[in-house]
């Protein structure tokens, strides 16, 4: 299998270049903020697809605001990482 195009989303994920979508999860004092993009959250999850298109966000300076308190930041991040690289563990 070629890694390159899972390596991309990856990449896009840790550096999140021309993001559109701010994720803020957690509560004080951990919080933790993810930067990403609206088109591929969309394109790979129906959850995201419907809070995009719905009132379940705000948005700030052209970007979508989503706060999250009710999950843990570690919790999110194996579930965005799975959004983007399309699997659970990391690379």
């Amino acid at each position: 299998m070629n890694k390159e195009p899972i390596q991309k989303f990856s990449n896009l994920l840790e550096n999140p270049k021309d993001f559109d979508v701010k994720i803020k999860v957690g509560k004080t004092p951990k919080i933790k903020e993810f930067k990403a993009h609206s088109i591929i959250l969309s394109a790979r999850s129906d959850y995201f697809k419907a809070a995009l298109s719905s009132q379940w966000a705000r948005i700030k300076d052209g970007i979508i605001i989503f706060d999250k308190p009710n999950i843990s930041p570690p919790v999110f991040e194996i579930l965005i990482k799975y959004v983007y690289i399309f699997r659970l563990h990391s690379i």
